[in-house]
Formats: structure tokens, sequence, C-alpha cells
């Protein structure tokens, strides 16, 4: 029997906690604690994502602060509100993708390691490297990670599969799983056979996007398949890989297939994160 994870339920208990942590940050340093995003784009994916950070932001007991450039901002002004929240210690995101004519690396790289709320910054990718990764890591990464330790998924010892290699998803989740003791795979757009690895693996990761790129008889037994890219059918969102047939299958021990349970562990994980920097910058316990 296949189980259906839920990430809906894991996001709402923690809300209750962070509500806590955030109470707790605004009495140690006089003030609500806030994050600011800053969307760069006409991207209406990214509207969508902001406006759930928003959403779960506040109900954390965050204030969520978004600044929202036209076509005609130049690198200047989207550095002059990153300096801003590296002098301050605010907390940042730069919401991906930005206008075509930034220069995004860079912009991204002015964001000080302290401050980055996505966890993307060389210092943190480094710590989890060096297999330090419970506190702040890549919020994606890291809310697939919260996602089977919910569901008391045994990693250790286990052949994961990821497809997908970003720097910001795919790398640093490989890393994650192997810190836990994973015999790691990863495939990518160069992978020759991925049928035949995603019949080897106790745990399918798909970071892609890209329909029925997973075959539902390639499933090995009592595995667990999680989705964390998306693409659209006839206007629709959905995930990956054919959910429904893995799901009839009844070969799969847990299977995630709402659209909203890894994107709602990905924002959980970035308030996290931002809980974290706070207690980092303002020595708080």
């Amino acid at each position: 029997m296949t189980t259906i994870i839920d990430g809906i339920t894991m996001c709402e208990e923690k809300i209750k906690t962070y509500q806590n942590e955030t109470k707790n940050i605004e009495i140690e340093i006089g003030k609500r604690p806030k994050f600011i995003i800053i969307n760069a784009s006409n991207d209406e994916g990214n509207a969508r994502y902001i406006k759930g950070k928003i959403k779960e932001g506040e109900k954390a007991g965050l204030r969520v602060e978004v600044v929202k450039f036209e076509e005609d901002c130049n690198n200047e002004d989207v550095l002059n509100i990153i300096n801003r929240c590296n002098e301050e210690k605010i907390p940042v995101i730069l919401q991906l993708p930005t206008f075509k004519h930034l220069d995004t690396k860079k912009l991204m790289e002015s964001i000080n390691y302290n401050v980055d709320a996505d966890g993307f910054a060389r210092e943190w990718i480094g710590e989890i490297n060096l297999g330090n990764d419970k506190k702040l890591a890549p919020a994606t990464p890291k809310g697939v990670i919260s996602l089977l330790e919910q569901y008391n998924v045994d990693i250790e010892g286990k052949i994961a599969l990821v497809i997908g290699k970003s720097n910001h998803v795919g790398k640093p989740l490989c890393t994650m799983l192997m810190n836990r003791g994973a015999t790691l795979i990863n495939a990518n757009s160069k992978t020759k056979d991925l049928s035949s690895l995603v019949k080897m693996a106790d745990i399918v990761i798909s970071c892609v996007g890209r329909q029925n790129l997973i075959k539902s008889e390639d499933i090995k037994e009592d595995a667990v398949v999680i989705g964390v890219g998306f693409t659209y059918v006839n206007g629709k969102q959905i995930l990956d890989f054919d959910v429904d047939e893995i799901v009839d299958l009844g070969k799969a021990k847990f299977v995630s297939n709402r659209i909203n349970c890894t994107g709602k562990a990905t924002i959980n994980s970035l308030i996290d994160n931002v809980i974290e920097l706070y207690k980092m910058n303002f020595d708080i316990k």
C-alpha cells in the first residue's frame, strides 16, 4: 500500500513552533523580526511563490517586506536594497529569476551569508559539504529532508537517486543525503539509462520538471518517491512524474503527489532559515 506524503500537516505544526520563536526574538531585539523579498522580475511564478511566502511568514509571526522593481531597474537599484539588509542584518532573498539584463550572479554574491535566507551563500554550501546542515541550508533540499524525517524514512544505507544537478536544489540535496548515510546516485541530462537507475533506488527525488520522466513500472518495491520539479500541461501545474500511476501500482511505500507538498515544505524551511539567522546575528538561544 502506498502512503501519500502530506507536507501540509507537518508545516502547520512547525508554524506553531515558529510563532514561539519569533515572539522570543521580538522580545530580545525589541521589534518584530522581518525578512525582505526582492522581486526584480515580472515572472508570474515569482508572484505566486512570493504570495505563499508572505502568507506563511506572517502566520509564523514575521513581517514580510516585498520590494518590487520594474523592468527599468538596474543592478545598483537592487544592490542598494541588498546593502541595506547587509548593514541592518535583515534576512533577505532575491527571488529568481530576475530580469535578464540584471547581473544575477553578482547580486546573489553581494548578499552576506549572515542575511542569506535562501542558504545559497558559499559559506552555507561549504558548511553542508562539511556535514553541518542541521540549522541552515538551501530551502528546497532542507524541505525535502524534513519530509523524509517526518515520515521516518530510513536514509542511512539506502540507495538515493537525485535527478537534477542545479546548484540550489540537486547538488546540495545530494550532499545532505550523503551526510545522512545514503549511497548517492545523481542523474542529469547526460544520463544514458535513467530507467536502470530508478530500478535500483530506494529513494527517488526528481528535481527536473518533465512529465513522465519516471516510469511507474521502474519503481522499486517499497521505494520512496518525491517530486520537487513541476511542469505545465494544458495550463495546469503538475508534478514531473506520473504520480497517479505510481500510487495505483501500490509498489512505492511513500509518494508525494500534492503540488504544494514540497513547495509548502520549502517555504517552511525558508522561515526556519530566517529564524536561525536572527538567532545567530543577535546571539539568541
